[in-house]
């Protein structure tokens, strides 16, 4: 069976985060605000780094790439060390280059800190929250903007609470059968254009920004779902779970009849199930795509209907043949 390969799909360039950028984005957020002169940088990583080995004089496994951050703990151990110390141990991480360092807690910075900083033109930050209630937004800010994404023409929709990917050709019907989906009370995530991005081994999608909740029907025009169907009509991301391919029926293709192979459409480096609709004039493809939802929501209860049938009919098959031999 043909279907459109995805994994052929040119992933977006990443380029990396100013801290500027980060600061404009969550800073007000996060409570963060800067402790000496601003010296803009730039993030290239995801991970976040607690130096404290590196406080303590060892080196090797010193991530001097990752934002730095120090909480009540290496504050703690460098007040403990008394001020000739911490000039050596700043003296020390004065040879890396950070591209930003935070202290948690709403806590002072100390002096050689932030003379460290001066040198190494290091923006320097602080933060009211608690370590863990700062670390887990950042982590998780820095994980969607550093996230691998392609952008896709099509349009996905939450269906019984599976993500439902709509892709094909041109003209083929995707928005109408979104909007009859969203009639019958189901939820809009984006139409024509999807962001796709992975954040560990899952997709979300997403509707481009600010027109996520229109949908263009040709001989109307532009749509506001939000406006017509209310908000619960609507959302703004959704986790991908199936691909549903809508093709024009051609009567030399062969198309899936028994439901055994599962085809497999490799995204962003993962597999995701990929159904194939062919579309004939008076199909209801609004309502077979509640069936491929409720078919995926079933098979992940450990109940596949195709397979069931194979087997009572091999049962049946090995149940025949037995007793003509007898």
């Amino acid at each position: 069976m043909n279907y459109k390969d995805l994994s052929l799909v040119p992933e977006k360039s990443l380029k990396p985060l100013s801290t500027s950028d980060l600061l404009k984005m969550h800073g007000t957020e996060l409570k963060m605000y800067l402790k000496n002169q601003f010296m803009d940088s730039e993030i290239t990583s995801v991970d976040l780094h607690r130096p404290g080995l590196a406080l303590s004089g060892f080196f090797g496994d010193y991530a001097s790439g990752h934002i730095q951050l120090l909480g009540h703990t290496e504050w703690n151990y460098l007040e403990s060390v008394g001020e000739n110390n911490r000039e050596q141990v700043f003296s020390r991480l004065s040879n890396y280059k950070s591209p930003l360092w935070i202290l948690t807690h709403g806590l002072e910075p100390h002096k050689e800190l932030m003379e460290m900083c001066e040198k190494t033109s290091s923006p320097l930050v602080v933060t009211d929250l608690p370590t863990i209630n700062f670390a887990r937004p950042l982590q998780r800010h820095l994980e969607n903007y550093f996230a691998r994404k392609i952008f896709l023409h099509g349009s996905m929709i939450d269906i019984f609470g599976v993500g439902v990917l709509f892709i094909g050709d041109s003209g083929v019907g995707k928005s109408e059968c979104v909007m009859d989906l969203v009639e019958r009370g189901h939820c809009l995530v984006g139409d024509d254009a999807v962001d796709l991005r992975r954040i560990g081994n899952f997709i979300f999608g997403a509707g481009t920004q600010g027109f996520n909740h229109y949908i263009e029907i040709r001989g109307i025009g532009i749509v506001d779902v939000r406006s017509m169907f209310g908000v619960k009509a609507v959302r703004t991301e959704k986790r991908l779970d199936i691909i549903l391919e809508l093709k024009k029926w051609d009567v030399a293709e062969q198309y899936n009849r028994t439901g055994l192979d599962t085809i497999m459409n490799k995204i962003l480096g993962l597999d995701i199930p990929h159904v194939v609709i062919p579309v004939l004039p008076g199909k209801n493809i609004a309502v077979i795509s509640e069936v491929v939802a409720m078919d995926h929501l079933l098979k992940k209860e450990g109940i596949n209907s195709s397979k069931d049938i194979n087997d009572y009919l091999l049962a049946q098959i090995k149940q025949k043949t037995e007793h003509k031999d007898v």
